[in-house]
């Protein structure tokens, strides 16, 4: 975001205003620009003790303006055309809708303004297919509530004016992961625009 955040919308003092979804404890914050204004949101309330923690240890660069316990379908006090970025890293996987989700997206962005994401999806191999279908339940529980979808079909749809989507299969230190577990690798990343 350093790099791009020189085209981004400021607010009416000159600052870029981020929005970062399910934040937990701030761990991106080395890749936001000095300066800017950082708001917080997570569904998990102990994250608050620990995104402050990071703030007075780490960042005096980066203003924590609020942290707010919310899901990313559900950002009620954050004002319409206020937002000069969203982060959404693996944050759409945690949503009950993701198209509500998208829409408040959009509704807090400034026009010109940027969501910028990383999300892991379906995989298109059969067998590791079916096993994600079948063991979802499981999948949901041990990771936080996440759920796989089409979230490219979505961020596509939703009204965005430009959408940049690339595909990438992670490895760990390159080896691949075994078996069923391989349908957590496929991820979808880049950036919408309002």
């Amino acid at each position: 975001l350093k790099d791009d955040s020189y085209d981004l919308p400021l607010n009416e003092e000159g600052k870029l205003v981020l929005l970062e979804l399910n934040a937990g404890g701030g761990t991106n914050m080395s890749y936001y620009p000095d300066g800017c204004i950082y708001i917080a949101t997570d569904y998990w309330e102990g994250a608050k003790d620990y995104l402050e923690q990071n703030f007075s240890d780490n960042e005096p660069r980066i203003t924590l303006d609020r942290f707010i316990l919310t899901i990313p379908e559900r950002l009620i006090s954050v004002p319409d055309n206020t937002v000069s970025a969203v982060m959404c890293f693996h944050s759409l996987c945690s949503s009950s809708n993701v198209n509500l989700a998208l829409l408040e997206i959009l509704r807090v962005l400034k026009p010109g303004g940027k969501m910028y994401f990383i999300e892991h999806v379906m995989t298109k191999k059969k067998f590791s297919r079916f096993w994600v279908v079948q063991m979802n339940f499981a999948i949901q529980m041990s990771f936080w509530d996440c759920h796989f979808g089409d979230f490219r079909s979505h961020i596509e749809r939703v009204g965005f004016s430009e959408v940049n989507i690339s595909e990438l299969v992670l490895s760990f230190k390159g080896i691949r992961m075994p078996g069923p577990m391989q349908s957590l690798s496929p991820h979808i990343y880049g950036y919408a625009v309002k």
